[in-house]
């Protein structure tokens, strides 16, 4: 192939893809699969149909089109780049580069009867890696709500959970939003935000929405990074946990996470 003709293909291709997509690795590997070397010039898009692709065909035969690639908006692949972009925009916000492992969803929620609870929480639900796991423990009738303050990320939720109850806000405004939904308490509470990137004014207000929420005796679940330890943040939270809670157990470390990353069960 000479140099115009696939300079041709390539702003040909360009201009098919709608403009949303031309930047977004995972939608164009999820929408935009390469031609299947039909007539004409191969790899190129037609301009009247740019999300189908060209099938195999006889010489001289008339092109014939494919139905789209049904993507889903749920995949691995789009949660991993929804969520390392949301990191690259608000690092401190975010506070991981990656959502959180099956291995640490499953240290996140303690051995405990969550069937028979009427409201489970989580806190900072991001993609839904955590959400996901405890959907598996509550039972039919658990009332599961997610509060998440990146608006993108809440709508992903929506989408993926359609019986999930979500919350686009501070987890800091927990208790109005518990009142607002007729809710009393919180049998559990599970937190994947990063306290060791919070101020302490923060970590007070999102605690003490916790504690005003959460049933006597009820379990709070959350997450810290390896990597935060030392930070002197991670360490006053830590201290907070002691001072609010009878019982704060770490969970043996999850190394295969990343970062890697534990959580403190709190009672």
């Amino acid at each position: 192939m000479n140099n115009s003709i696939a300079t041709d293909e390539l702003t040909n291709f360009h201009r098919a893809v709608p403009p949303a997509h031309r930047d977004d690795p995972a939608e164009l590997i999820s929408d935009y699969a390469p031609c299947q070397g039909g007539a004409g010039v191969q790899g190129h898009w037609p301009e009247s149909a740019p999300p189908r692709v060209l099938l195999r065909q006889e010489a001289g035969a008339p092109a014939k089109v494919a139905a789209p690639r049904t993507r889903s908006p749920h995949s691995r692949a789009g949660d991993y780049w929804h969520f390392v972009s949301g990191f690259l925009r608000r690092p401190l916000i975010v506070g991981a580069i990656a959502p959180s492992s099956r291995r640490l969803a499953e240290a996140m929620i303690p051995a405990i009867d969550l069937e028979s609870a009427g409201t489970v929480v989580e806190l900072g639900a991001g993609t839904g890696a955590i959400t996901q796991t405890l959907r598996q423990r509550v039972g039919p009738r658990t009332r599961l709500i997610a509060v998440e303050l990146q608006g993108g990320s809440a709508q992903r939720l929506r989408q993926r959970f359609r019986d999930l109850q979500v919350i686009s806000d501070s987890a800091e405004n927990l208790r109005h939003h518990l009142d607002r939904l007729g809710c009393r308490v919180a049998d559990c509470i599970v937190s994947g935000l990063p306290w060791g990137s919070m101020s302490g004014p923060l970590q007070d207000r999102i605690l003490d929405a916790v504690l005003g929420s959460l049933k006597p005796g009820g379990l709070f679940s959350a997450m810290a990074y390896v990597h935060a330890g030392g930070f002197p943040s991670s360490r006053e939270f830590k201290r907070k946990l002691e001072r609010n809670f009878g019982q704060v157990t770490p969970t043996p470390i999850v190394w295969a996470n990343l970062p890697p990353a534990f959580a403190y069960h709190c009672r």
